[in-house]
């Protein structure tokens, strides 16, 4: 079996050997029909697995595949072959059957004019390219993703991407972008992620104040967009209704009310605000992921912050350590009088300065099944004994006050150790009390032995009694009486 594999292995190599060299076209020379066929990207004449081939040579890694249909396919690796503008000819006819093409971390700053039918994945970022022309894509119609980020470009144009009516993804991210033409996207029909971060956007669309789909030309097909670090303090994307991630965080936002409702994933980490406010989200009844990490100045959720989520089943403020006070009708009084009931299934509040919740939140939490508070000073006191009573839920933390519980993991105190001072046992309070008493006795005895011992004493005259005394006593007898 494993003979048969090679064999055939080896037949699909011979194929496009001679394919090459069927094609093959001096560079040097005028090449039939304008075409110029590509040789010193690939030597195929050299066995694929040549023990002598050595990193940094004029040639890039290039591997022949089988494709599920059995026919051929090469892709070719050419990160860090430091190749220059030069090593380009006017239009590169890739080898027959490339579906790859990775170019990245070279010294470009022009983009290749490439040809290629099969061309599917193109990589050029890291490089210095500066600017896309208009139709440089034109001969790779086929492609579904493109791979620009981190170059420094700082504009594109309307046509850039003119024929990439497959392409499915984009990165453009880390570059310097500050101004997209109108309807520069409308050529991707099947654009399913977008990737714009890292690029100072934000003048521009604060300018425009349009809607971001009906500017650019973005479809309704796009999945997933991100936009992070752009310097955004508001966007309108209420068009997207295919839209079900969006990725904005680390932005200066100050509120996100024109986002679509079918929206599933929200990221706004690292937002610089004070409290999240009621007005700060809209009503998106379809988010189930809510992303809300490394806030930095976030103090306070505050009531109705969470209101209008009905499908929320993971909030994550992880990082927020500052992040101290959950209103206890964060979710709503629909929620905290039993009227609607939450999703929520897991509440992440790792490195926040929280240090106790509000048993209102009962409710919304009862279908929580993790909680973690690593990381944040935890008060094991009476008042959250109702969250270790919770039935199902895994809860990862450690205690800091009081001092008895100091250290200990949240999940494994029993609940009757959750105790404030006015739930002490009836003996500490018995004892109290008698040392109470015993206190005031003492107390009490102590003032009378000093009250005595201060009190003047009474002057006391010592006087003899003897027989000639006039103090001496007299006997009167009877029968003198009538002498007497």
């Amino acid at each position: 079996m494993k003979r048969i594999l090679l064999l055939s292995v080896l037949l699909v190599y011979v194929q496009v050997l001679r394919a090459q060299e069927e094609n093959f076209v001096d560079p040097g020379t005028d090449a039939p029909n304008g075409r110029v066929i590509v040789s010193h990207i690939c030597y195929f004449k050299k066995p694929l697995q040549d023990p002598t081939d050595v990193d940094g040579d004029q040639y890039c890694d290039c591997d022949v595949v089988n494709s599920p249909m059995g026919l051929p396919e090469i892709k070719i690796d050419c990160r860090r072959n430091q190749l220059s503008d030069d090593f380009w000819q006017e239009y590169e006819q890739l080898p027959q059957g490339t579906i790859r093409l990775d170019l990245s971390h070279n010294g470009l700053t022009l983009m290749p004019r490439l040809s290629g039918e099969k061309l599917r994945y193109l990589n050029i970022g890291h490089n210095q390219i500066t600017t896309i022309p208009d139709k440089v894509f034109a001969n790779v119609t086929q492609l579904k993703e493109l791979d620009l980020s981190s170059n420094r470009i700082e504009t594109l144009t309307t046509d850039a991407l003119a024929g990439l009516s497959y392409l499915e993804r984009i990165d453009l991210s880390d570059n310097q972008i500050r101004s997209i033409e109108v309807n520069a996207f409308s050529n991707a029909l099947h654009l399913r992620q977008l990737i714009l971060s890292n690029n100072s956007l934000g003048t521009f669309f604060n300018r425009t104040e349009a809607d971001l789909y009906l500017r650019l030309g973005v479809t309704n097909r796009l999945v997933i967009l991100e936009m992070e670090r752009c310097n955004l303090t508001d966007i309108n994307l209420s068009s997207g209704v295919g839209l079900e991630r969006a990725l904005l965080g680390y932005n200066r936002l100050q509120q996100l009310t024109k986002l679509p409702k079918q929206l599933a994933l929200l990221d706004i980490s690292g937002t610089p605000i004070r409290s999240l406010s009621a007005k700060f989200l809209p009503h998106l009844l379809h988010l189930k992921t809510l992303l809300l990490q490394d806030m930095p100045i976030l103090y306070t959720l505050e009531e109705y912050a969470l209101y209008g989520l009905p499908r929320l089943t993971m909030l994550t403020l992880q990082g927020s350590r500052n992040l101290s006070t959950i209103h206890p009708h964060v979710f709503g009084l629909n929620v905290a009088r039993d009227e609607t009931a939450t999703k929520l299934e897991q509440l992440v509040l790792t490195g926040t300065n929280i240090r106790t919740l509000n048993s209102t939140l009962k409710l919304a939490f009862e279908k929580l099944s993790l909680l973690d508070m690593r990381g944040a000073p935890l008060r094991c006191d009476c008042q959250l004994r109702w969250l270790r009573e919770l039935p199902n839920l895994k809860t990862h933390g450690l205690c800091v006050k009081p001092n008895a519980l100091r250290g200990k993991a949240f999940g494994m105190i029993e609940s009757q150790q959750f105790q404030c001072r006015a739930e002490q046992f009836w003996i500490y309070t018995v004892f109290n009390v008698l040392l109470a008493i015993l206190l005031i006795v003492l107390l009490s005895i102590g003032i009378f032995l000093i009250v005595r011992a201060i009190r003047p004493k009474p002057h006391v005259q010592l006087r003899t009694v003897g027989a000639s005394s006039p103090y001496a006593r007299v006997t009167i007898e009877p029968n003198r009486a009538e002498v007497l």
